[in-house]
């Protein structure tokens, strides 16, 4: 499988052996950015990672309190869907 460059163009974060992480901008920022409702993820960062072996890229979430990973997909669109049930999520929990 080919180098997607598009995908690592928020540049290498971290690799290990097996694995390649690049930072999602645009994701993180979208995160971090209000709702409607001034909902807002400080605390979620998104990065895309790639096999080393197979050359596959996945989309994942991150807690940096925690250090865990919170999600994981292979499609964009589920990224910003997954961000925008965590804002709704955290709204209610507020109330």
């Amino acid at each position: 499988m080919e180098r997607n460059k598009y995908l690592e163009k928020g540049g290498l974060y971290w690799e290990s052996d097996t694995h390649e992480w690049f930072q999602d901008r645009s994701s993180t920022e979208y995160a971090h950015m209000p709702n409607a409702n001034g909902i807002t993820l400080k605390n979620i960062v998104a990065f895309v990672v790639r096999n080393k072996a197979t050359g596959e890229y996945d989309r994942i979430l991150m807690d940096n309190k925690s250090n865990q990973i919170i999600y994981e997909t292979k499609m964009l669109e589920n990224i910003g869907f997954h961000i925008d049930q965590l804002k709704i999520i955290k709204l209610y929990e507020k109330e």
